[in-house]
């Protein structure tokens, strides 16, 4: 008999138990159910996108092997305003800014180097662009913006373009040992990797070199 009043206990404590989190229970369930059910389909979304991103990327990779082709235009800025600020719209951003410059448009494409810089999240990516829009400031006449836009050696395999990009640099600005050093600074790292140095060579003859490196 005790046992049974035991039992109606627990029961009647189940039944309490129910009646004030009974509700909150079945809501937390499935909320959990939701979570689950949410992530799957936002991953199935994602999936969707990536791949859709990548088809169009394949496009504009096929539509820049014929230079000039309307679209180039047409995808990279597909790619631009349908994913922006992923890797696809940066390298769209790129293509542009190229398109740009064969254009002769140097505004433009700096402003779209500027952009892709500041939406890129790959360090590697980053040099690339820190280098590219370097070179259009240069071109523009904007020496202190290109210097400024180099920043320091990288430290990595860029290091040699972006000396010899400072020696371009600084030879538009008339400082002829600073270009100097740039160079052979750049043709040191060249040589090691086995680069062909020739046009740099002619730069710093140019220059005159104080020595033959």
């Amino acid at each position: 008999m005790d046992i049974h009043r035991t039992e109606e206990e627990q029961i009647e404590a189940l039944k309490g138990w129910w009646a004030e989190n009974g509700r909150a229970a079945i809501f937390g369930v499935a909320l959990g159910l939701g979570a689950i059910f949410g992530y799957r389909a936002w991953q199935a979304h994602e999936l969707e996108q990536a791949e859709a991103a990548s088809s169009l990327y394949r496009q504009l990779l096929i539509a820049t092997e014929t230079p000039g082709s309307d679209d180039i235009r047409k995808h990279a800025e597909a790619l631009v305003q349908q994913y922006p600020g992923s890797s696809y719209s940066v390298f769209a951003h790129m293509t542009l800014a190229k398109t740009a410059v064969d254009a002769g448009d140097l505004d433009k494409a700096a402003t779209l180097l500027g952009t892709a810089l500041k939406e890129n999240k790959d360090d590697v990516v980053g040099l690339e662009l820190r280098l590219r829009l370097a070179q259009v400031q240069n071109a523009q006449g904007k020496h202190e913006d290109a210097l400024a836009t180099l920043g320091t050696a990288p430290g990595n395999g860029y290091s040699p373009a972006f000396d010899e990009l400072r020696g371009d640099i600084e030879t538009r600005r008339g400082n002829t040992d600073q270009a100097r050093a740039a160079y052979e600074r750049a043709l040191s790292a060249y040589r090691e990797t086995g680069t062909d140095v020739t046009i740099l060579e002619l730069k710093l003859d140019n220059l005159g070199r104080t020595q033959k490196s």
